[in-house]
């Protein structure tokens, strides 16, 4: 069940849904979009989100993926019904 994020979580969530809109993303794409300031780091804001359910992680297939890691931001409407049904 979602919940809550904070605001600065909220900003930076908001650009990665106008670039990727619910497609999988590495890592490495995050970071691009986001380009980490010295307030917050992506693993911080990452973990934001996976502790209020807002994003799925799952690990790259295959021997050598496996320790990549790919991120999809949950439906922003989904995210709303989940919050407002508690």
């Amino acid at each position: 069940m979602a919940k809550p994020i904070p605001k600065w979580v909220q900003e930076r969530l908001s650009k990665l849904w106008k670039k990727y809109e619910g497609r999988e993303m590495s890592y490495e794409q995050i970071e691009a979009v986001l380009k980490p300031d010295e307030k917050t780091t992506i693993s911080v804001f990452l973990n934001e989100l996976k502790k209020a359910e807002w994003i799925d992680i799952r690990r790259g297939e295959g021997e050598e993926d496996a320790r990549i890691r790919i991120y999809t931001i949950k439906e922003p409407n989904q995210i709303l019904k989940e919050i407002t049904s508690k």
